[in-house]
């Protein structure tokens, strides 16, 4: 009987342990890294008031970073009807940009990123979000493993879980037709949701996938002032890394970290997170902090929104970083 009921002791403490840094996941290799926005995600490159210049890539390898997510959006690039061919020119400059990443060591995550008609009519696009991913597939094809694709940023609105599973799986079932080993990063609906874990669905013979989450709670202090957002949060909100905003943080993390255990300890990954510049500058710092080793600890690489826009932590007027933000992601950083 003792022994029994030290059996029961010993399986409730491994139940329990399911959600703590005991059981994190093995860390990825992208570890960190952070966000070229604004740039070639906008409808045209430096409308948004960025264009990626070749010197940042080094710039972030020496602050520390092991790779860069590049939002792109080709759906400003390609021809509405089939066979849906994106333009050449479109085409060399996102190579361009990808080989300046690699060369310097970087791994580089690309996505389709704005594609906002999917979001709205996801059945009349559909074909044309698959040629896409053909196209892009074959192009990378002979590129290093470095060169990860991520099928689709915060799939959201009409895009239905229902509808997104399906679609993942055509999408991932296209890119292994020229590409049968690269890294494929996938997310849920909701904006890339911790909330919709639940719902995502992921193809069960596919071992080479990581999945994605996006993190900007609490809005109300990430999103202060932003003027994209309607009705705009009111600026002035702290994060002043009290014990109850801390484990709020933590219980977000830790119901992805119990989703991936449960599901065979897929990769987590990070992809976005940052507060945006209106909020001051020692509360960004705390929780940009508090956000990366959270994740960290739990075995989850992650990506900051974003390098040199309204989130920037780099100046590209001073061109040099906002060192609090820099030292908040990367602590032993030497710039």
């Amino acid at each position: 009987m003792r022994l029994k009921i030290l059996l029961l002791l010993v399986l409730l403490i491994f139940l329990a342990g399911c959600s703590s840094y005991e059981f994190k996941l093995e860390m990825l290799p992208i570890l960190r890294g952070i966000n070229m926005g604004n740039a070639l995600e906008a409808p045209r490159e430096g409308e948004w008031g960025v264009v990626i210049k070749d010197e940042y890539f080094k710039i972030i390898k020496e602050a520390g970073f092991s790779h860069v997510r590049i939002p792109i959006r080709w759906n400003a690039h390609a021809d509405m009807n089939p066979p849906y061919t994106i333009e050449k020119a479109f085409f060399d400059r996102v190579d361009h940009v990808v080989n300046e990443a690699l060369k310097n060591e970087l791994f580089v995550i690309i996505n389709i990123h704005h594609y906002e008609e999917i979001m709205q009519y996801p059945e009349k696009h559909k074909d044309r979000f698959l040629a896409l991913w053909r196209q892009i597939a074959e192009h990378y094809r002979d590129y290093p493993p470095t060169l990860i694709f991520e099928l689709l940023n915060e799939p959201c609105m009409n895009l239905t879980a229902n509808l997104w599973n399906k679609y993942l799986a055509e999408a991932i079932k296209v890119i292994r037709e020229s590409n049968p080993d690269r890294y494929i990063v996938v997310g849920p609906v909701n904006w890339n949701s911790i909330y919709a874990l639940k719902d995502l669905k992921l193809p069960k013979d596919e071992k080479n996938i990581i999945v994605t989450f996006h993190y900007y709670n609490p809005f109300s202090f990430t999103h202060q002032g932003a003027e994209w957002v309607q009705p705009s949060p009111p600026v002035g909100v702290r994060w002043w890394g009290r014990e109850d905003e801390k484990a709020e943080i933590d219980r977000e993390l830790d119901m992805a970290l119990d989703w991936s255990i449960r599901n065979g300890k897929v990769p987590l990954y990070m992809g976005e997170f940052g507060a945006y510049s209106k909020a001051d500058m020692d509360s960004r710092v705390r929780w940009t902090s508090y956000v990366a080793r959270s994740a960290e600890k739990r075995g989850i690489a992650w990506a900051y929104w974003e390098f040199c826009a309204g989130f920037g932590a780099f100046d590209p007027v001073k061109n040099e970083w906002r060192k609090p933000l820099l030292k908040a992601l990367i602590p032993e950083t030497k710039m």
